[in-house]
């Protein structure tokens, strides 16, 4: 490859390849961090417990549509 330092022409097989790779749009993954808002607790409390999962199941068990007796 002929145009692989700055200031080197391309060759037309180099300037096709470019043409067509230029022509293809690729998506970037990119993950972006944000500094914290200012009076923010940088060492926040721990979330506290959500429950075990099951305390709404003797609801959901008894709330059954009329059509299902």
């Amino acid at each position: 490859m002929s145009g692989m330092h700055a200031g080197e022409p391309l060759s037309e097989d180099e300037e096709k390849a470019l043409a067509k790779a230029k022509g293809r749009k690729r998506r970037k993954h990119v993950r972006v961090t944000t500094p914290p808002p200012a009076g923010s607790d940088p060492t926040p409390a721990p979330e506290p417990s959500r429950g075990t999962g099951t305390e709404n199941d003797a609801r959901l068990k008894a709330d059954k549509p009329p059509h299902w007796g």
